[in-house]
């Protein structure tokens, strides 16, 4: 299962870059997760795009079990101004809920395509009928 940091806020990229250096050098998840920077489209003149999210790559529900702490350690290091988002692409079933309980603080998003009904919008109906 991939699951995807995005931030959206006034420092957003700024503190995606801190985030990506932080779980990158944490080094009770080297070797464990694989941590990859996610770059939009480049612009003209430019080798790469603007760092767009940090993506680590958890393989079963025992290597997320680190993942939290290392987030929860750089949150309240940097205590970012940013809204932190985490889509989650490729769950099975159960895992999604483990992701939302382990994050409880963050919205936790599956990504549409990986066999999960979207998350809705919200103050939509359908948020409120929960």
């Amino acid at each position: 299962m991939d699951i995807r940091f995005e931030l959206i806020g006034p420092d957003s990229r700024q503190e995606l870059r801190s985030l990506y250096t932080w779980l990158r050098d944490d080094r009770s998840l080297r070797g464990r997760i694989p941590i990859e920077p996610v770059r939009g489209p480049a612009k003209p003149d430019e080798m790469g795009g603007e760092l767009e999210a940090v993506l680590a790559l958890v393989s079963t529900l025992a290597t997320l079990a680190q993942l939290p702490f290392s987030y929860a350690a750089w949150r309240d290091g940097r205590r970012p101004r940013s809204q932190v988002i985490i889509q989650v692409v490729g769950a099975m079933p159960g895992e999604l809920e483990a992701v939302r309980e382990a994050f409880p603080d963050v919205s936790v998003r599956p990504v549409a395509g990986d066999g999960q009904e979207p998350e809705p919008a919200p103050g939509t109906e359908q948020e409120a009928g929960r």
